[in-house]
């Protein structure tokens, strides 16, 4: 006589169902770091085409003898980080082109230069250096109230050191600008 208890039993065993749980948790953690891994290339990619616009803007700053500023706008709920590129208006300027403008109006936004949003879940900060200047008398530009950044159409900029943020964590090294306007990312 054969037993037949052995071949009605039907199932996985325990080791089968432990080898599949395994498999299956190795595929979601590298879904799920790839899918990270995608939004942390788009930061690292934001961060270089600031770099560039930094670049761009020095330059036309100085070939132009123009005074420019970096106007950041924070996140909120309806629009991402955003940043543009303001112009100043020189007040004997102001009054030759167009005596209706006001004393409000001395920043204007700079046409050549599209506001440009940075993607989901990434800012920077931006911190002013310490910097003395004895001979100077415009507090458009000096005052608290003035940009952070600033390029003076001379060669010289408002020295700043910026950091962006991914998911409030810092990428990349800080990129900071000196007195000439150079850009180092450190």
């Amino acid at each position: 006589m054969k037993p037949t208890a052995l071949s009605s039993i039907r199932g996985f065993t325990l080791i089968e169902l432990m080898v599949v749980i395994v498999i299956m948790a190795i595929m979601a953690s590298l879904i799920l770091t790839n899918i990270n891994g995608v939004d942390q290339r788009k930061a690292m990619q934001a961060r270089e085409v600031f770099i560039m616009d930094l670049r761009r803007i020095n330059r036309e700053a100085n070939d132009q003898a123009r005074i420019f500023a970096l106007d950041v706008q924070a996140a909120t709920d309806v629009s991402p980080f955003r940043y543009a590129v303001v112009e100043y208006l020189v007040p004997s300027l102001q009054a030759t082109q167009n005596s209706v403008l006001n004393e409000n109006k001395k920043w204007q936004d700079y046409s050549e230069f599209p506001q440009r949003a940075l993607p989901e879940h990434v800012s920077f900060n931006m911190q002013a250096l310490d910097q003395a200047y004895e001979n100077a008398n415009n507090d458009d530009l000096l005052s608290t109230n003035a940009p952070k950044l600033l390029w003076l159409g001379n060669g010289e900029a408002k020295p700043v050191r910026i950091q962006f943020y991914f998911e409030q964590r810092p990428i990349g090294e800080e990129i900071e600008i000196d007195h000439l306007g150079k850009i180092n990312e450190s």
